[in-house]
């Protein structure tokens, strides 16, 4: 079994330091743009150039994170940006979109493909089609259990699983929310976090409302993900990277989460037990946490890895507030705390934090206490409130001067020192050797003789240097005077030749392969996606494909031969059958690609007209104008005409959740259909309500307020090459639903004056 790799997030330079000095064995970062993180500082390309040199002086990689999706306008920008990546020498590029793993796969061969969880990777057919598009890993979904990943990690391909940090409560690549609210697309990386804010649960019944005492109010926030539990389990499974989550946090948090993977991981490969005690557990929870969960990788569901109380860092218990004296709280600690120390004040109202600036005990300044009871100034708060410490500052002092002890490099040295002969010194570090050759020559000692002992004690001079020898041999005359300060330089050649072995490693330049586009049949289809039996009855009367998700539904009436299926948008099964699938896992030939496979370009188009999809559903993140751009560029690029679908009316589903809001904060069990019997919604501060509803496997789909109608525009999109149309029927009512049809069929001009 290979040794897993430690993989650690850099949003900036320092982060970046942080994780090369505390063990990381592979860095992700993203550059100026295209990265999923826009409101990390990111790197300049110049910073890139700096950290994938210094990297590869000390045998690290750098995983370039492009896995934001792209508009054909942007592509040939994004082609320049990747060449420059090249040009620099990363490693492995992350990405989403298909049309940049296409055009990776034929320009760029130096650069390893690595499948981003944006991908939505879930299922073993997700797998294998990275396989078979040559991808070297795949970072696969966050909801993924141990058992799963085992299988994962069975089928050839290179498997890395997030660790640690921030869990999104939607599958990744899958979450719409952001983006219909306020504009901020998660799949652009400009998230801003719905699923931090607060809601309310509603039922409605019979037009009348109930408000669901929850616990908590932020019911989308999950926990963070700590799997230090788990190292072994993960890496018995076959496991090739651990990723740390992190790109928008501090150094501080950086070295320390990698500091302390890095030692489960050694401990592990010395065949030692990792202590994960109290002690180790704080110092993560002090750097950043909102309760920590193994979450899915155990099956952990409910409101055991929910953080509805608060969705910020939540700290470590300190203290309690015991009273108020004038303008100052006492609180009685329970453990140390600091000037310049950061507390918070848990208040069932609203919660107060700050730096702690001025700190009394018995009347007089103190800089530090422990166990005893201290005044602070005074906030709005209440006795029996408790108190957490959300940063320590001995803490983050130790982290960040620890990036000044450099990690080494393990050498062999060998010297070669022989009569009326140069020197002849060479470091190896088991893959580069560097050989230097003395000026000078060694001649007879006329009265004191160079000794062994001085000759190792010039060599090993080692301290600034990434290296630390760790076997040296000598072949040395006796009797022999040599200079000094030659034996140093020879030492200083020699280390800065090895270091540019190892930092400047050129490549081979990449062979080009040419794209290949398969032709395709257009077809003249109204194409609609129904919830119910009721909305069925009324739609098989109409010339349009039905696609169906609900099971007993589809079992009940697939003799229809317009009728499909509507695969859930996650799925464990076999595609086994014709219908409108939504990953990658389900790409077989004469599928039809839905709109939440993310097709925003001309090139992700052919990659899946290649793969064998019959009609491509343009992404609902494209505008018109975009929209006529990619049909005109992919008919540049393939001299030949798509089939193309667009959505004219819908009810987006904003997100897809493993976890059940109603189960959770209704403590009820899997599969309750309480969804179904009943309206279930989120309001938000702004009082718009999402509607929430459980697919056959209870996986919760979180619906936008609002349709959308573009039905007006079909001629319009018709001009631009799009023949096929999609609408997605939700909770609409008889009369609609037949409205919405009619309309659309007129406007493609298909007769359904008789019944079919």
């Amino acid at each position: 079994m290979s040794k897993v790799e430690l993989l650690c997030p850099a949003g900036n330079y320092q982060a970046f330091e942080a994780a090369l000095y505390h063990g990381a064995d592979a860095i992700f970062l993203a550059g100026p743009q295209y990265g999923a993180r826009a409101n990390a500082d990111n790197f300049t390309l110049d910073e890139m150039k700096e950290a994938v040199k210094l990297a590869h002086l000390y045998g690290v990689k750098i995983h370039v994170t492009l896995n934001t999706l792209i508009h054909d306008s942007e592509f040939e920008a994004c082609k320049a940006y990747i060449a420059q990546l090249d040009e620099i020498g990363v490693d492995a590029v992350i990405v989403q979109d298909l049309g940049i793993l296409n055009l990776l796969s034929h320009e760029f061969a130096n650069l390893e493909i690595h499948a981003s969880t944006q991908m939505h990777i879930h299922n073993l057919h997700g797998i294998e089609q990275a396989k078979k598009w040559n991808l070297q890993r795949c970072v696969v979904a966050r909801e993924s259990s141990l058992q799963l990943i085992k299988k994962m990690c069975q089928m050839d391909m290179e498997i890395e699983v997030f660790v640690q940090g921030a869990y999104c409560v939607s599958y990744s690549g899958e979450c719409h929310m952001s983006r219909n609210i306020g504009g901020r697309s998660a799949n652009r990386g400009e998230c801003a976090q719905s699923c931090r804010l607060p809601y309310e649960l509603e039922m409605w019944d019979e037009n009348q409302k109930k408000v669901i005492p929850t616990k908590g109010k932020y019911l989308l926030s999950l926990k963070d993900l700590n799997a230090i539990g788990l190292i072994v389990p993960l890496i018995e499974c076959g496991v090739t990277s651990f990723k740390i989550e992190g790109r928008m946090k501090r150094p501080e948090y950086v070295a320390c989460m990698c500091s302390i993977y890095r030692q489960a991981i050694d401990a592990y490969e010395n065949h030692q037990k990792f202590d994960i005690n109290q002690s180790v557990l704080e110092e993560m929870k002090k750097v950043f946490n909102r309760g920590f969960t193994e979450g899915y990788l155990t099956q952990k569901e409910g409101l055991e890895i929910m953080s509805t109380l608060r969705p910020n860092h939540q700290g470590i218990p300190i203290g309690k507030i015991i009273g108020f004296h004038h303008d100052r709280m006492k609180i009685q600690l329970n453990g140390e705390l600091n000037q310049h120390d950061g507390i918070r004040i848990m208040n069932d109202k609203e919660d107060h934090g700050f730096i702690v600036n001025y700190m009394y005990k018995d009347g007089r300044l103190v800089s530090s206490a422990k166990n005893e009871v201290i005044e602070l100034q005074k906030v709005k708060a209440k006795i029996g409130d408790l108190v957490m410490k959300t940063s320590d500052v001995k803490q983050l002092e130790a982290l960040s001067n620890d990036q000044n002890k450099l990690r080494k490099i393990p050498v062999q040295i060998s010297v070669s020192l022989k009569s009326n002969q140069p020197l002849k010194l060479i470091i190896k570090d088991g893959t580069h050797q560097a050989e230097i050759i003395s000026e000078q020559k060694a001649q007879i000692a006329k009265t004191m003789a160079l000794t062994i002992e001085r000759i190792k004690k010039q060599l090993n001079k080692l301290g600034n240097t990434p290296f630390i020898c760790n076997k040296m041999e000598l072949d040395v005359d006796d009797q022999l005077s040599f200079s000094i300060s030659e034996i140093n330089e020879c030492r200083r050649k020699a280390v800065q030749k090895l270091m540019d072995m190892r930092m400047y490693q050129k490549k081979a330049p990449s062979e080009k392969k040419d794209y290949h586009f398969s032709p395709k049949t257009l077809t003249h289809e109204l194409n609609v996606t129904i919830l119910n039996e009721n909305q069925y009855e009324i739609v098989q009367h109409y010339p349009v494909n039905i696609y169906i998700e609900n099971e007993a539904l589809y079992q009940k009436v697939k003799k229809n031969p317009r009728v499909f299926r509507n695969y859930p948008r996650v799925y464990h099964q076999d595609y086994n059958e014709l219908g409108l699938i939504h990953d990658i896992g389900g790409i077989k030939d004469k599928m039809k690609a839905s709109a939440y496979m993310n097709c925003m370009n001309a090139m992700s188009a052919a990659v899946l007209f290649e793969a064998g999809i019959d009609c491509v559903t343009l992404s609902h993140e494209c505008n018109d104008n975009q929209i006529e751009e990619l049909v005109k560029n992919y008919q540049h690029l393939s001299g030949m005409n798509g089939n193309f679908a667009v959505d004219v009316y819908g009810r987006s589903e904003n997100m897809v959740l493993e976890n059940c809001i109603i189960k959770s904060q209704l403590k009820l069990n899997r599969h309750c259909q309480q969804c179904h019997l009943h309206e279930y919604y989120l309001k938000d501060t702004k009082n718009q309500r999402y509607r929430l509803l459980g697919d056959d496997e209870c996986r919760m789909k979180v619906y936008h307020f609002s349709t959308f109608n573009k039905i007006e525009k079909i001629e319009d999109y018709q001009k631009m090459g799009i023949s096929n149309f999609g609408i997605s029927l939700t909770f609409e009512k008889e009369n609609e639903v037949k409205q919405l049809i009619e309309k659309a069929l007129l406007m493609m001009k298909i007769d359904f004056s008789h019944n079919f």
